[in-house]
């Protein structure tokens, strides 16, 4: 087995654990896993996250852009920890995912 595809296994074998609401010893124990296995792959999983990988500690939302232009409606209000970030109707996309980004490091 080569090393993507024992990191794709991994890789659902975390998203299975943190949607079991379980401790990592009690579902490693239930699914026939050493606990350093899991340890080891959620430290190589992390530390590898380009910017556009999801997180391991934050939960997303989906969100639909349209390129349909309306009137500006105001603002949205961004809180990270202790952070907040307000973003106007027409902001620069990349420029607030760079922001989010540095936040998040």
């Amino acid at each position: 087995m080569n090393k993507s595809t024992k990191r794709i296994e991994w890789e659902a074998r975390i998203e299975d654990w943190r949607a079991s609401g379980l401790s990592k010893a009690k579902w490693c124990r239930d699914n026939g896993f050493k606990e350093h296995q899991m340890y080891y792959w959620l430290q190589k999983i992390n530390n590898s996250a380009s910017p556009t990988d999801q997180p391991a500690n934050i939960d997303w939302l989906p969100v639909q852009v349209t390129d349909e232009l309306d009137e500006p409606k105001g603002s949205v209000l961004i809180h990270i920890d202790r952070f907040s970030v307000e973003v106007q109707s027409g902001s620069d996309i990349g420029l607030l995912s760079k922001i989010i980004h540095v936040i998040q490091s």
